[in-house]
């Protein structure tokens, strides 16, 4: 009789734990406001049944770079909200995703056209060389465009503390890259992980 009882609990045990755990957590956090996993994972799902839609077969979607792409929108929309930006027009959308992304990418501009360009530090010059360019060989609008982002990367990072700006690693995404691709990991603006 003992040990029926004891299977019992441990019954109750499991299934309680089972139920914790498929209780969907945030996806992000942006001060005191939360994204839900739900409401990302369902933006990232729209995402996919639309390229399925337009004749993408499932072998070419890349369900990992929808997710960062569906976060990093999400994101900066909401950093702009909470740094009371002007509203973008976000009128063109065709989605609510569209609208969040497009809603992000004005806020990007906005927060950009607020940096402050600064000289690159020892270990931004020795990353460049590495990446194969000598700073001091650019052209001037390299030159200037490379301290633009430097300023811009600062300027971010700081928002991204400020605000206290957390992504679950569920997502993968820890980083924003203000480079193009064969620069990043130059002026990578760290995401903190939740």
């Amino acid at each position: 009789m003992r040990t029926l009882k004891l299977a019992g609990l441990a019954a109750v045990g499991v299934a309680a734990l089972t139920a914790c755990s498929n209780v969907q957590g945030a996806a992000l956090y942006v001060g005191e406001e939360r994204v839900s996993e739900a409401s990302l994972d369902g933006y990232v799902d729209d995402t996919v049944t639309s390229y399925l839609d337009q004749g993408a077969a499932p072998a070419d979607i890349d369900y990992a770079a929808s997710r960062e792409q569906a976060v990093l929108c999400l994101m900066f929309d909401e950093l702009g909200r909470a740094l009371d930006l002007p509203e973008p027009d976000t009128g063109q959308a065709v989605s609510d995703l569209d609208e969040r992304c497009i809603a992000a990418q004005g806020y990007l501009n906005t927060i950009a056209a607020d940096a402050e360009p600064r000289e690159l530090t020892e270990p931004e010059l020795a990353k460049l060389r590495e990446i194969g360019f000598e700073f001091a060989q650019l052209p001037d609008q390299n030159k200037a465009d490379l301290k633009f982002s430097a300023g811009f990367s600062d300027l971010l990072g700081g928002y991204i503390e400020e605000y206290d700006i957390r992504v679950n690693p569920r997502y993968g995404v820890d980083a924003f890259s203000v480079m193009p691709e064969e620069l990043q990991g130059l002026f990578d603006v760290e995401i903190p992980q939740r």
